[in-house]
């Protein structure tokens, strides 16, 4: 698919703002949407502690986010 200059842009603002909050490599997509029962994020399926120990965690702390993300969403 071919994306447009708009597209483009919003991609752009979305990779700068992941890269602030130190989510760049994870599921995050910076568009929050936090249910109020599990604190999950009903965009990307994270948990809000999730996300805080992405930021600072491991490759082996990242993978077993995204293990316990796929286990979620299945």
């Amino acid at each position: 698919m071919i994306k447009t200059g708009q597209e483009k842009n919003l991609i752009a603002e979305l990779i700068e703002k992941q890269k602030e909050k130190g989510t760049y490599d994870s599921p995050c997509m910076s568009i929050c949407d936090y249910d109020g029962l599990f604190k999950q994020c009903r965009t990307c399926s994270m948990r809000k502690a999730e996300k805080n120990l992405w930021k600072t965690g491991d490759l082996d702390m990242k993978g077993s986010i995204l293990r316990a993300i796929e286990k979620r969403i299945v």
